[in-house]
């Protein structure tokens, strides 16, 4: 994915990914073996840098930026 252009961070890039994928961020916390804190915390970081009201927000410009790639 082209996300870099974002100034979204490798680990945010990881996310977006199973975010795509329709992963919980439980599920993803258990995926990458970190604590779901710091999870939320990197959505919220993501969500700044992509200007997202909320999730599905977050989610949808995910979506639309993949597309462009």
């Amino acid at each position: 994915m082209e996300f870099e252009k974002e100034g979204l961070i490798q680990r945010e890039i990881d996310i977006a990914t199973y975010l795509l994928k329709h992963f919980s961020l439980k599920k993803i916390a258990g995926e990458l073996a970190v604590s779901q804190i710091i999870i939320i915390a990197h959505v919220r970081n993501m969500m700044q840098k992509l200007h997202a009201k909320n999730m599905e927000d977050l989610i949808r410009l995910l979506k639309e930026k993949q597309q462009k790639k």
